[in-house]
C-alpha cells in the first residue's frame, strides 16, 4: 500500500505579546513553496514543531512540512501544476527568508541581513524586495543587496557607465544615465532601482534616504570607498565634511593618497568628492553627467586627472546605501507583519 503523502505551508501572518514570543500562522495544506530561498532545512516531528523553529528563527518568514518527505512523484506532480522550481529532499522541513516575494517585502538590505544574520548565516548578495517607506507592501520594489562588501547590508540606488570612456577627459564623456537629484539641463534620468552593477539604472533619489545615509561607491576603475556623513551628507544634498575610508585598491596607482574628505554639489557638474570645500582643491570623483561640460573624474590620487584604470571592459560604477548603525535589535512586539500571497 502507498502512504498518503501530504504537505503543509506555513507563513507567518503576525506576531503576538507574549512571554513565549509566539507567533500566529496561517496555513495551507497540500500547497509548496519553492525551494531555492531555502535559509534551513532539516528534520522535525510535526507541522507544530515545523511553526515553532519557524518562529524562533530571526528572518523566518513561511516554511514547508512534509509528512512523507522523498517521494519524487509528488514533487513532479506539483512541479507541473504550478511551474515551480523542486527537487527531492530527505527532510521534511525548510524556512524561507524574507524578502523574496513583494508580499514579504522588508524596509531595506540592511534590516534583511541584521535579521537573518542574528541568528543565522546572513542571505546571499542578490535581488530582494524592499519597501523603505514602510505599510503594507503595495510600494514593494525590487532592487539588489550586496551582503559582502565591508560588513553587508547594501541596497544599491545607483549604476552608472560612461558615454566616452575611450576619451575620458573630454568633456563629451559623461556618467550615464544620473539619478533624479537637484541639477538642471541634464538628460539620461533614471527612476528605476538597478537590479544589478551593470544594470544602468538608478532608484528614485527621494528614496535614498529612507535607507540610510552612510554611502559605499564601487567602481572597477576607481578605488572603493565608505563615507560616512558629517556636515555633509549625500542623501539629504548637504554639503560639507564626509568621513571616507578606502575599502578596496582597484588600482595600485597612489596607494598613500589620502581619501576624500568634502562633499560638494554642483549644478553644472553633478556631485564632486574631494579634499576640502575650495573648488579647485583635489578631486577624487565627480559624477559629472553633464557631455557638455566637465568630465567625470575617477582619480585615486585625487588630482582630477585621469588616473583611473585603463582598457577596462565594461566600466561602471556604483552607489549603494546603509544606515549609519548597522546593527538592528529585532523585537517581536514591534516587527513587521507579513501576508504570504495568495
Amino acid at each position: 500500500t502507498r502512504e498518503t503523502i501530504s504537505l503543509f505551508f506555513f507563513s507567518v501572518i503576525t506576531t503576538t505579546v507574549a512571554a513565549t514570543n509566539s507567533a500566529l500562522f496561517k496555513i495551507r495544506e497540500n500547497y509548496f513553496r519553492p525551494v531555492e530561498n531555502t535559509i534551513w532545512e532539516g528534520k522535525t516531528a510535526s507541522p507544530l514543531s515545523c511553526s515553532q523553529r519557524c518562529a524562533i528563527q530571526l528572518g523566518c518568514r513561511s516554511a514547508n512540512f512534509l509528512v512523507c518527505p522523498g517521494e519524487l512523484g509528488l514533487f513532479q506532480k506539483i512541479h507541473d501544476k504550478h511551474r515551480i522550481p523542486l527537487r527531492r529532499t530527505t527532510t521534511n522541513f525548510l524556512l524561507f527568508f524574507a524578502g523574496r516575494t513583494k508580499s514579504s517585502a522588508v524596509r531595506s538590505c540592511e534590516y534583511l541581513f541584521d535579521q537573518t544574520s542574528a541568528r543565522s548565516l546572513p542571505p546571499p548578495s542578490g535581488v530582494y524586495w524592499v519597501d523603505p517607506v514602510g505599510g503594507s507592501q503595495s510600494k514593494a520594489f525590487q532592487v539588489y543587496c550586496d551582503m559582502e562588501t565591508d560588513g553587508g547590508g547594501w541596497t544599491l540606488v545607483w549604476s552608472y557607465t560612461f558615454t566616452n570612456y575611450d576619451d575620458f577627459t573630454s568633456i563629451t564623456n559623461a556618467v550615464t544615465p544620473r539619478p533624479n537629484w537637484p541639477v538642471h539641463g541634464f538628460d539620461g534620468i533614471s527612476t528605476t532601482a538597478p537590479m544589478n552593477e551593470t544594470d544602468y539604472n538608478a532608484m528614485s533619489f527621494s528614496l535614498w534616504k529612507q535607507l540610510g545615509r552612510q554611502f559605499l561607491i564601487k567602481s572597477n576603475i576607481n578605488n572603493w570607498l565608505v563615507c560616512h556623513p558629517g556636515t555633509g551628507s549625500l542623501v539629504d544634498w548637504r554639503e560639507g565634511d564626509v568621513n571616507c575610508r578606502i575599502v578596496k585598491h582597484v588600482t595600485n596607482t597612489c596607494n598613500d593618497a589620502l581619501p576624500p574628505s568634502f562633499l560638494r554639489f554642483d549644478i553644472a557638474k553633478g556631485v564632486t568628492l574631494c579634499s576640502n570645500k575650495n573648488p579647485y582643491s583635489h578631486i577624487y570623483y565627480r559624477f559629472d553627467s553633464s557631455d557638455k561640460s566637465a568630465w567625470p573624474v575617477h582619480d585615486p590620487c585625487g588630482k582630477e586627472r585621469d588616473n583611473h584604470v585603463k582598457s577596462v571592459l565594461n566600466p561602471h560604477g556604483n552607489i549603494y546605501i546603509r544606515s549609519l548603525h548597522k546593527l538592528y535589535s529585532f523585537d517581536r512586539q514591534t516587527s513587521s507583519v507579513y501576508r504570504d500571497a495568495a
